[in-house]
Formats: C-alpha cells, structure tokens, sequence
C-alpha cells in the first residue's frame, strides 16, 4: 500500500524538509492515517487494521462488495479479497479532507494492481468518499462509499466483484454507491479545515476538479472553471469560454462512463496577495505508474492557471499536455 502526494513546491510559505510537502492540519493527518490503514488491511487481509477503523455502527456502501454494517462484516468483506498467489498493491491518490477537529470527509482515488504480469497485469481503479469520527481509539470510518468503476487485465483476479458494464448504465443496474450531487463534501457544504493556507487548496482543487469531470457533476465542474476560460482541450481541441468547456466535456463525459483522472500535484505557485496560481499536475496511469527504476511516471500532464473568485480557486486557461514524463523531466 502506497500513498504518495508527490512533490509540492510553492514560491510562498512552509516546506516539510523531509516530504517536500506542506505540513497538514492534524485532522487531515488522521483522516489519511486511517486511509492509509484501510489500504493496507485490504490489500494484505489484515483484520486487526480493518477492524481498528470501523466500528460495530459502521456502515459500507460498495459498487463492488454490496452493503455491510459494523466492523465485523465489513472486514470480512474486505479481507475476501485477498489471494496470495496474486497479492494486491493499493496506490491512493487524488486526496481532499474537510470538516473539524471531530468530524471530517474525505475523498480519495484508489488504483490497484498485482505484481504479477501473467497471464495478465490485473488493475482496477476506485473512487472512495468517507465520513469519519474522531473517537478514543482514533479517526474511524462512520460511513464508506465505494465505487469500483472499471477493471483491466486479468478479469478473473475480480471476479467475486460487481462490476458495472463498460457500455454504461442499463436497466436492473443497482443504485450507484455515490451520487456526488448528495455525496460530495462540496456538495454538502463541507468546510476547509484551513481556508488561509491557499498552496494547500491550490493542491486540493485538483481533486475537485478531477472528481466533477469523472463523476459527470456538471453543477461542480460549473465551478472549477472561469467564465472568460481558455486552452487546449485534446482530443476535443481549443476551446474558449466556460459555456464551450462545459458543453463539450459534459458530451464527451457521456462516452467514457467509467473515466478517471489519476493525478499528482508536481508544482504549485501562488502569488502574494493569494489572487492567481500556477498548478501543474501529473496524469498518472494505473497500468504504467512508475519507470522500471521505479521513478514515478505520468502519461500527460497538465498545466493550470487559476484565479480566485468568490473564495474559490477556478481555471483560467487549461493546458493538457500527452506524452510520457517524470517529475525531473518536465
């Protein structure tokens, strides 16, 4: 189990010295440790780390495993799906916390693939949104949402999971596991845990803009962009203005059901008085995700720049940019 922010470079304020990163608030810290905690008792059917996250009133709710309540089942759930002829690495990306000091949400990305190559590199990708509380024992999980919305390789490694169809929705397909127009922390109004640190929301607007175009919620991808938006859109082309974006993502969105934006914040800057950014961002590929040397490797990257409106970081020219790279070979 992985979780790797990447780098974040910023021409204002704090850098740990050890991760490169901006220190994070307590709550964020724990919300993630226990992200990373499910992670890991899933991979490796670890029960005592699953059971240490979830509580007996807590509930899961999964495209792939169907419903459960309380720590017991939900591990069990969970542990099912370890095979130790082909063992899983599970990579988390693409992170947002909100919420208190007693209660947050969070979102993440999850991609997972097995070491072995034959008679296929199995892969499947994931899209998570949960409540979690603070309690004696630390941050556990109140609520789970998780949607497993597409698989590649070797189908067999999954095949105890419902997968929907790659041809999209048809009739008697069960409710999805999130709705991001009720789900989503943004959606529910879910505040930042510290609305001053402007490097760290320029870092989390990438989850929210990955999360609105891979979740087709046109309402929050409205506001990830600039009314006066401009840039290279491929394979669409150059669009102009927030009504071409929008229009044409929403109909190419229709095509690609199961999409999802792996991403990693690379550089970030920010101007002093916290108006404009630069952000640029690492497309990971789940089938590809790091050199044989074991550097991390992106399929295309992007590069944003981004104006503040009403308190809310939104594009204002989108650059998309394919072709294989590293960090250092930008």
């Amino acid at each position: 189990m992985t979780r790797n922010n990447g780098l974040i470079k910023s021409e204002r304020g704090r850098l740990d010295p050890v991760s490169g990163q901006r220190p994070m608030t307590p709550t964020a810290e724990g919300a993630l440790a226990a992200l990373d905690t499910f992670v890991a008792g899933w991979a490796c059917s670890d029960q005592d780390a699953l059971t240490a996250v979830f509580a007996d009133s807590s509930v899961l709710h999964s495209s792939a495993h169907g419903e459960a309540r309380g720590a017991r089942d939900i591990t069990a759930l969970f542990s099912a799906d370890f095979d130790p002829a082909m063992p899983l690495d599970i990579v988390t990306t693409n992170h947002f916390v909100g919420g208190d000091d007693e209660r947050a949400v969070l979102t993440s990305y999850l991609y997972g693939f097995t070491p072995q190559t034959e008679p296929a590199l199995s892969t499947f990708g994931a899209t998570l949104v949960a409540d979690l509380v603070r309690t004696e024992s630390g941050w556990q999980f109140e609520v789970l949402r998780l949607s497993i919305p597409w698989i590649d390789g070797d189908e067999a490694r999954f095949a105890k999971w419902s997968i929907p169809s790659p041809e999209g929705w048809k009739i008697g397909d069960a409710t999805p596991s999130i709705v991001s127009e009720l789900d989503s922390p943004w959606a529910r109004g879910i505040p930042d845990l510290d609305p001053h640190d402007a490097v760290r929301q320029v870092a989390d607007f990438y989850s929210r803009y990955s999360w609105a175009i891979d979740q087709g919620d046109i309402t929050l991808l409205h506001g990830c962009f600039t009314e006066d938006v401009f840039g290279a859109f491929p394979p669409i082309g150059d669009l102009q203005g927030r009504h071409e974006v929008i229009g044409q993502m929403k109909s190419f969105r229709r095509l690609w059901p199961w999409m999802q934006h792996f991403g990693r914040p690379l550089q970030i800057t920010v101007d002093e008085a916290r108006n404009t950014a630069h952000l640029v961002v690492g497309r990971i590929i789940p089938q590809r995700p790091a050199t044989p040397n074991g550097q991390d490797l992106y399929g295309a990257h992007y590069q944003f720049d981004l104006r503040r409106e009403d308190d809310t970081w939104k594009i204002s020219r989108f650059e998309y940019i394919p072709g294989w790279i590293t960090a250092t070979g930008r």
